[in-house]
């Protein structure tokens, strides 16, 4: 399969790459003769989940792309910025990202062509390698700005996340449970990357945020006074029956210190790529990705890293697995004795 060596004309301004030291020496050390090719991940903001986690994959895909016997031999895992779930699974399925870390309801929508994908060809080409990790949903408020409910947001400058992004797409789930749309706040698009600053100096009373926990852009805030707002039981259920994807979950009190146990809704995250990704190449991406190796390195890397395990890599899948990770979950866990 050929991967090709630069971004589609068509991503957004604000993609970028990041190749790790590792990445690095690898193009330096291999033949000029030896065709190198790209594998590039889709993830998300800097301070979000995702780019940590996908930074993580892509240096294990990289440094197994040493082994001349591997089918990766030759590849170069790249994580790449971008606006989240939605922009991720769009580019995996036009073919202008190799794979991408996409939340579970937004991947089930893009398989069955709806919401967002309704107008997108091919939709339906999107596979599963993995199911990583719960994500939560966080709705972060400044302590001092006077909301203690979800009734409090109208007219709060609240951050929703950009165009493109799966956090969005819950957001409006979630504020409509409440009673509430978009147009009761003063709604902000930026990626958390983008809030710090406006949250600490007062430009921002709030923002939203589906991802796993600890998340980098709430734990920077904690000395400023942060919290988080609870989703009651009974309107994570009616969040539930509407989107059944998304399922009661909760925050617990070891997420962020000084912060209590918070009831929110939740769903996986999942590693996912296209079906027109060759059967033993995805085969080898999964049985990489839950190496030893990268096991140590997602436990070192990142506290979510710690949940990502083969055991329950098909929990909470909404699509189908590709039949090259299909393979390795049969040969390695359904002929266990």
């Amino acid at each position: 399969m050929a991967l090709p060596l630069s971004a589609g004309t068509g991503q957004r301004r604000s993609v970028r790459y990041v190749i790790g030291t590792v990445a690095i020496t690898l193009l330096l050390s291999f033949s000029s003769a030896h065709a190198l090719q790209i594998f590039r991940i889709g993830t998300g903001g800097s301070t979000g989940v995702y780019y940590p986690i996908g930074k993580l994959i892509a240096l294990a895909i990289t440094e197994q792309a040493r082994d001349p016997e591997s089918p990766l031999h030759g590849i170069v895992g790249v994580a790449q910025n971008s606006a989240g779930s939605i922009e991720n699974a769009r580019a995996v399925i036009i073919g202008e990202l190799e794979a991408g870390l996409v939340q579970a309801d937004v991947a089930a929508d893009a398989y069955n062509g709806q919401r967002n994908f309704a107008t997108l060809a091919d939709s339906g080409k999107l596979r599963a390698i993995a199911s990583l990790y719960p994500e939560k949903f966080q709705m972060v408020v400044r302590s001092d700005a006077g909301i203690e409910s979800f009734g409090d947001l109208r007219g709060k400058r609240i951050s929703v996340d950009e165009l493109g992004s799966g956090t969005r797409q819950v957001t409006n789930a979630v504020l409509a449970a409440h009673g509430l749309s978009e147009d009761d706040l003063r709604p902000q698009y930026l990626k958390p990357a983008f809030t710090d600053d406006k949250m600490r100096n007062g430009q921002l009373d709030g923002f939203s945020m589906m991802a796993g926990v600890p998340m980098e852009a709430v734990t920077t805030l904690l000395p400023v006074g942060v919290r988080l707002l609870p989703i009651a039981p009974e309107i994570a259920g009616k969040i539930h029956a509407t989107y059944p994807h998304l399922t009661p979950g909760v925050i617990d009190a070891t997420s962020y210190p000084g912060i209590p146990v918070t009831p929110t809704v939740e769903v996986y995250a999942l590693f996912v790529v296209s079906s027109d990704l060759d059967d033993t190449l995805a085969q080898a991406l999964t049985e990489i990705l839950f190496s030893d190796r990268t096991a140590a390195l997602l436990r070192q890397g990142h506290p979510q890293g710690k949940q990502i395990s083969v055991e329950s890599a098909r929990t909470g899948l909404t699509i189908p697995l590709h039949p090259g990770a299909e393979r390795y979950y049969h040969s390695r866990l359904d002929n266990r004795p």
